[in-house]
């Protein structure tokens, strides 16, 4: 009931936002036919379109229950619509405007005496965007609106709504909307809502950016729409917290443009003013990311002088342009060896990664290459990381010197699970050039963790290298949550350790991930389960003891001679997700076939395992669930898998079997707190 009203209450709102006293409305689509337009082709239909059409994605953004939308029939559709003539009164026109960016076959135009004197159009999105045009120059003139739809490929289509006249320019994002959505007292509780994951109160979110940690602040970025809760309009959110779990959302910090999208990328604290944006007493925050427009994408600057609160664009950019439509996510770091930044950068469509060399975050020049590597099915590659880790020994231990390099990078298909995913390096870096030593190895053998990306400025005392991922994946990532749509990890810390996952392959240099110790302050109760040496699943806990999905598990499983054992988390008679270890696949699983809602995408439901050695007989699970989401830390985080599930319930039983009675499996629970209350 509460997603129910909440998500009620925001779309009664949005329809809510009619014009003012003063604005002379053209047309808001919510007649029953197009009477008022003169209508040529097949793309515009008779009559407006109650949101999405048939075949069509998701179409959110619009005002009241109808729009204009050309997808009529699919993209290959073609036609135009004219308005009635009429009277340029107010010093601005404003609109909704969505779809394709195809400037020359796809445009809302603005005609006088015949020649069109303003145009706009979309930005590959199906999020309408406030948009306006600047009017003071034609008062009084007469005029009308032509809506062209030219286009016959992919993103072939335009969406218009609510044209009006206006004293006002009005502003690009709508934020009435979240300051709403915050004040309700069931805010960030609804029922598939994670509590102890960052999430955005509403809208589509995507990868993390620009991780830095400054002035006593972990600052997360990500890719946001700030306009709908699917991809489009990619602008970065902004959130800071002093422990890595209680966020503070803040305003955008770069958002859309006319000219562009604000891609991925990355943020340093330029200590030494090598760019001149600060001092060396207040050093500047400097965000580097890419710039992308149809057939462009560039790396840009911002920066900032106030903890990132605000954000000034470089008026110089692009510091790096190499002309290409796939150039993208820039990773910088300081590299004290060679006194200079170093940027590593993706070639996406050419699968190559690219290292350049900076002396002040302005002027780059090319240093080396790395790749194509790693597996062969992948369609592209992005978002890469490169760092220094400790390099420990098989049982866990550092001898405080010896460490090595991880370059990460990520695909957005052909990974170990299927769909999107990110696979690592492990090798060397001189200032110049990555060389590894050993064949790729998977970051996550879950369906659900992409484009991880490190904190920059962690204090030497601190010692850690943390990352955070995006808890989704390409080919599923219409998840079904409303009004927001996208999870991040819990912060994990990394190191390389030597691991022989069995006894017949040499050992090799594993990334190491473990949940950051911040997250056990988390832990409001803990308590020991009855050890398990059964089948059928034998119940742990009372139907009723829990009352939500938000707790951790230690599980310690004892094979002996059987083939397998584990957990079971029932959410409803016929639904669970298991999690265990089977002795035959050496390899640790999550099966949610069986978890909930699976049928929103045929390639949701599945079992995915990550490999798994017996260390003395055992082998160890840590185990997160945060009502739609788990993360299973395998063998102190030699491997990991994460998984999205949709439970229908989340007051869930904790179930336990083993495979035969000579195997045990004990477990240890902690429920943990929220940290949204």
């Amino acid at each position: 009931m509460k997603q129910f009203c909440l998500s009620a209450a925001l779309v009664l709102m949005a329809w809510s936002l009619p014009t003012t006293a003063d604005d002379l409305l053209i047309d808001d689509f919510e007649t029953a036919d197009l009477g008022n337009w003169s209508i040529t082709g097949d793309a515009f239909g008779s009559q407006p379109a109650e949101g999405s059409l048939p075949g069509q994605m998701e179409v959110s953004g619009f005002y009241g229950q109808h729009l204009l939308n050309s997808f009529h029939n699919g993209d290959a559709t073609t036609g135009t619509a004219t308005s009635s003539e009429f009277t340029i009164e107010r010093p601005f026109l404003a609109f909704l405007i969505g779809g394709g960016s195809d400037r020359e076959r796809l445009a809302l135009e603005l005609v006088i005496d015949g020649t069109p004197v303003r145009s706009a159009t979309g930005s590959e999105s199906e999020a309408l965007l406030q948009a306006s045009w600047d009017v003071h120059d034609l008062l009084g003139k007469q005029a009308h609106l032509i809506v062209r739809d030219q286009a016959t490929g992919g993103w072939g289509h335009i969406l218009v709504d609510h044209i009006r006249q206006t004293d006002v320019k009005p502003p690009r994002f709508d934020t009435t909307a979240l300051a709403t959505y915050l004040a309700h007292p069931d805010a960030m509780d609804e029922p598939l809502r994670p509590q102890f994951h960052f999430t955005p109160p509403l809208n589509w979110m995507n990868d993390p950016n620009g991780l830095v940690y400054h002035e006593g602040e972990y600052h997360l970025f990500y890719q946001y729409n700030p306009a709908g809760n699917e991809w489009g309009h990619m602008s970065w959110g902004h959130a800071v917290s002093p422990d890595l779990f209680h966020w503070q959302f803040l305003p955008l910090a770069l958002p859309e443009t006319d000219a562009e999208m604000a891609f991925s990328g990355c943020c340093v604290v330029d200590h030494d003013n090598t760019s001149g944006f600060g001092t060396a007493d207040a050093p500047a925050m400097v965000a580097i990311y890419t710039g992308h427009a149809p057939g462009r994408q560039v790396q840009n600057l911002a920066y900032s002088l106030d903890n990132g609160r605000t954000w000034q664009r470089y008026a110089d950019n692009p510091v790096l342009d190499e002309g290409l439509a796939d150039f993208r996510d820039p990773k910088v770091f300081w590299h004290a060896e060679t006194n200079r930044w170093v940027m590593v950068v993706s070639r996406a469509i050419e699968k190559v990664l690219v290292f350049y060399g900076s002396e002040n975050l302005k002027d780059w020049t090319e240093l080396s290459r790395f790749g194509p590597a790693g597996a062969i099915s992948k369609p592209n590659w992005e978002c890469p990381d490169l760092f220094q880790l400790p390099l420990q020994a098989a049982d866990g231990s550092w001898d405080g010197e010896t460490t090595c390099w991880v370059l990460e990078a990520d695909m957005g298909g052909g990974a170990v699970a299927g769909g999107s995913g990110s696979e690592y390096f492990v090798g060397e870096f001189d200032g110049v050039r990555f060389q590894t030593g050993q064949a790729a190895r998977w970051v996550d053998y879950g369906r659900d963790f992409y484009a991880p990306v490190s904190f920059d400025n962690i204090p030497a005392s601190d010692g850690r290298r943390i990352w955070i991922g995006w808890m989704n994946n390409w080919e599923t990532s219409l998840v079904p949550t409303s009004p927001w749509r996208g999870a991040m990890s819990i912060p994990r810390s990394l190191a390389v350790r030597v691991v022989a996952f069995n006894s017949e392959e040499p050992a090799v240099l594993a990334l190491v991930q473990q949940p950051v110790a911040e997250l056990q302050q988390l832990r409001s109760e803990t308590r020991k389960l009855a050890a398990v040496s059964a089948w059928p699943p034998v119940p742990l806990t009372e139907p009723g003891e829990l009352a939500d999905m938000t707790f951790e598990l230690e599980v310690e499983i004892e094979t002996a001679d059987a083939r397998s054992a584990g957990i079971r988390i029932r959410t409803g008679d016929e639904e669970f997700i298991e999690i265990g270890y089977d002795r035959f696949d050496a390899a640790a699983y999550v099966d949610r076939t069986r978890s909930g809602n699976t049928g929103f995408h045929p390639a949701f439901a599945g079992r995915h395992a990550a490999p798994a050695r017996q260390i003395n007989g055992t082998v160890s699970l840590r185990i997160f669930v945060d009502r739609s989401s788990v993360e299973v830390f395998v063998n102190d985080g030699e491997a990991v898998i994460t998984d999205r599930i949709f439970p229908t319930s989340i007051t869930p039983t904790i179930e336990a079997f083993t495979g035969g009675p000579t195997a045990e499996i004990r477990t240890t629970l902690h429920r943990l707190k929220t940290t949204w209350r």
